[in-house]
This record gives C-alpha cells, sequence and structure tokens, in this order.
C-alpha cells in the first residue's frame, strides 16, 4: 500500500489512556474497512491503515507501560493478564481488519459484490448526498450528533476528489457522506439531507460491467446463499468484539461463554461459506476474482478467534481490573445493561419501533437475553417483552435517556 514510513516518536501515555484510545481506533477501523469494500475505495483503506499502525504503537506502549510501572510481584501481575490479553487481542483485530480494507488492492471490484448484499447487513453503510436546503449546511459535524440524534454513525466525508475523515470539518453542499446504521433512520437522514435519489454505492466513475448475471437463475440462487452466510459472518465477528468487551467490563461469565459458542458457530459458517463459493466459482468467468471475497470470510474468523481469547479471560476467573473498566467508560460509546421493566417504553414494542428516535437514542442492540436465552440477531417484528435483559451500545450524552426508555422506575424517586 502506498505512503511513507514515518519514524515512531516515543510519547508516555498511562495505561487507561492507551486502553481507551485502542478501543475508539478499532471502533473506527470497523467502519473504515468494510466502507473500503463497500466502495471500493483505496483512500479508505489507506486510512484503515493507518490507525492499524497506530494500533500497533499502542500495543507497543501498553507492554512497555506494564514492564515499567509494575513491580508488585507475580500476584499482581496476573491482575494485569486481562489488560494484555484486551491489547493483544485488539492488535490482532486490527490485523483482520486492515486485511479486509486491503481487499480492494487485490480485487478492485470487489464492491461488485459486496453491494449486493447491502439491505439484508443489520447497520448497512451506504452514502448520501447533501442537497440546497438541508440543515446541516455550514454546522460541524461534531455539532449535528449524527449517532445520539439521528441513530447513524457519520463515517467519512467526500468532497471533491478528497476523503475527509477528521472530526471538525464543516458540512458543505454536495458533499457525499458515508453513514452506518440500521435502514429506518438511514432514509430519514436521506430525507433530512434533502437527497432524494435511489441508493447508489458509486463513489468514482466505473466503467466495468458487473461480472455477476443477475438474470441467470443459477448465479442468483448460489448468490442468495453466499447472501445469507457472508451478512451473518461479518455481523457475528462484529458482534463478537463488542460482546468480549462486554463480558470484560461486566465480568459476565454467562456472556463470555456466549462469545465462545458464537466463535464455534463462525468455524461451521466459513466452512459452508467456502464450499458454495468454490462451487460458485465455475460460474464466474475469472475465478480469481472470487479471492478478495474469501480473503475477508478469513479475516472475519480470525476477528473471532482474537475476540474469543478475550471472552477466554472470564471463563478463567480473571476479573477485569480497575483500570480497563475506567478505560472503556471513557469511551464515546459505551456499553450498558438494562432490563425491560413493567413500566418500559420497550415493553410490547417491535425492533422495528425501537427504531424511533424517541426510544432508540442512538443505542444499537447488541444483545439481549429472554429467561436462559441470548438472542443476537433480531428480525423487524421481534417482540421485546418485560423481564428481557437488553445489553446496548451506544453514545454517552444520551445513556441516560435510553435507560429512561428501557426502565423508566429507577428514575422516578429522583
Amino acid at each position: 500500500m502506498p505512503g511513507k514510513k514515518k519514524k515512531f516518536q516515543y510519547k508516555p501515555l498511562s495505561l487507561k489512556d492507551i486502553l481507551k484510545e485502542m478501543k475508539q481506533n478499532i471502533d473506527f477501523m470497523i467502519d473504515l474497512s468494510y466502507s473500503a469494500i463497500k466502495f471500493g475505495s483505496k483512500d479508505i483503506a489507506d486510512e484503515a491503515a493507518k490507525i492499524e499502525k497506530r494500533i500497533h504503537e499502542l500495543t507497543f506502549l501498553l507492554n512497555l507501560q506494564i514492564i515499567q510501572t509494575q513491580t508488585g510481584g507475580v500476584k499482581e501481575a496476573k491482575k494485569l493478564e486481562p489488560i494484555v490479553v484486551m491489547g493483544y487481542s485488539i492488535d490482532k483485530i486490527s490485523d483482520a481488519l486492515a486485511d479486509i480494507a486491503k481487499v480492494v488492492y487485490i480485487n478492485s471490484d470487489i464492491s461488485d459484490f459486496t453491494q449486493l448484499f447491502w439491505d439484508a447487513v443489520p447497520e448497512p453503510i451506504v452514502k448520501v448526498t447533501v442537497k440546497k436546503n438541508c440543515e446541516f449546511i455550514g454546522i460541524n459535524r461534531k455539532e449535528v450528533h449524527f449517532r445520539s440524534k439521528y441513530g447513524v454513525d457519520l463515517i467519512a466525508i467526500k468532497r471533491d476528489d478528497k476523503w475527509l475523515f477528521e472530526k471538525d470539518q464543516i458540512i458543505r453542499q454536495n458533499d457525499i457522506l458515508i453513514i452506518k446504521g440500521e435502514l429506518k433512520p438511514i432514509k430519514q437522514l436521506k430525507t433530512l439531507v434533502c437527497d432524494e435519489d435511489l441508493f447508489s454505492f458509486q463513489i468514482e466513475e466505473q466503467s466495468e460491467i458487473s461480472e455477476f448475471d443477475l438474470s441467470n437463475p443459477e448465479i442468483l440462487e448460489y448468490l442468495q446463499e453466499l447472501k445469507k452466510d457472508y451478512v451473518l459472518i461479518t455481523d457475528i465477528s462484529e458482534t463478537m468484539i463488542e460482546l468480549s468487551l462486554a463480558a470484560l467490563f461486566f465480568n459476565s461469565y454467562e456472556v463470555a461463554e456466549d462469545v465462545l459458542e458464537m466463535e464455534e458457530l463462525m468455524d461451521g459458517l466459513n466452512i459452508s461459506f467456502e464450499k458454495n463459493l468454490l462451487d460458485f466459482a465455475h460460474l464466474v468467468e475469472n475465478p480469481r476474482d472470487l479471492t478478495g471475497i474469501m480473503r475477508i470470510v478469513f479475516s472475519c474468523e480470525q476477528i473471532a478467534d482474537a475476540a474469543a481469547n478475550i471472552a477466554e479471560n472470564i471463563l478463567e476467573g480473571f476479573k477485569p481490573h480497575m483500570i480497563l473498566q475506567k478505560a472503556i467508560k471513557e469511551t464515546q460509546e459505551i456499553v450498558v445493561r438494562e432490563i425491560v421493566s413493567p413500566e418500559s417504553y420497550f415493553k410490547g414494542k417491535t425492533y422495528e419501533q425501537l427504531q424511533d428516535r424517541r426510544y432508540k437514542r442512538g443505542f444499537h442492540i447488541i444483545a439481549m437475553k429472554r429467561q436462559e436465552k441470548w438472542i443476537y440477531s433480531f428480525k423487524p417484528d421481534f417482540l421485546f417483552q418485560e423481564g428481557d435483559l437488553i445489553i446496548g451500545l451506544g453514545p454517552k450524552e444520551t445513556v441516560e435517556q435510553w435507560r429512561r426508555c428501557v426502565h423508566p422506575e429507577i428514575f422516578q424517586e429522583e
């Protein structure tokens, strides 16, 4: 990949700040890597590579800090093992995500494949264009509060020939916004920016015709099967990252066990996908063009393995270190557990109804436990009940509002 290597300059950071930056960087890197293959953008892939390099630096600093500051012997060192494992695992996840992004250098037409599945992904990545009369024009992107107010994440801005990733950009007319979110909030945002065009993923001019003949029933049948497994593999691997960190943060043996069960599921899904992809190859003019798809799925398995490595810490009896808990609490997005109470606004509502901004507050439900069963994927008509334990991921500024929706009784005495 292009770009000159810069010499690493040592700047001391506290353990808490290192872990906090690692968590925030890996969250952003997930979005960048999938955006790169979604839009076939080498510029976005290069940005993901920069973050991978920074995570490598942070891993080095993490180990250095532990060596320099911890002199309490074996007993004290054991307490820090979850921190070491988390740092090592996030480093491995960043490697896998960078490999996903690099696929655009292997198969420049990878977007032909990934765009076929956009509508089946729980939180798809799409582009919207800021049109005239949009209320966001002239406003700093940080002041729009995309996640907390509109339930979507703004990943990047394409302005003319430049990609803008900085958080302090002023939004302008004709900016192309790369956003991630569930379909209903995305459609609402599309209306707010006055973008009436049909959903499109083409950023740069592409002269090549797609290799997939969707008029061929045999090709269409294979693609439907591949679509089902591909969406599951990418979604589960991403969910496993958040759940493994949630298991560590809440010291939850049950969530940790479920992360390991998901890792076993991933193994089966990968085998199924690889078999179907090899069968599909005989229908494609150039089977080598499927190399990138195989690489993405392999990288997702690497992510799942690293997430499982984090969860195994809990099963081995390690307690989350106070520094780790503080670091996760101070990240921009936090994980929250709450129970659907008798007076909950969530009670009796479907998953689709909860996409309404009044309830969503920028939060995404990453898991739910009903009695002894954990649920990680929700159909639009899934109905929430009293007693459901919900694990949500969302912005710190709206966490209290979200908790008031889920369990309002806990605030009645205030």
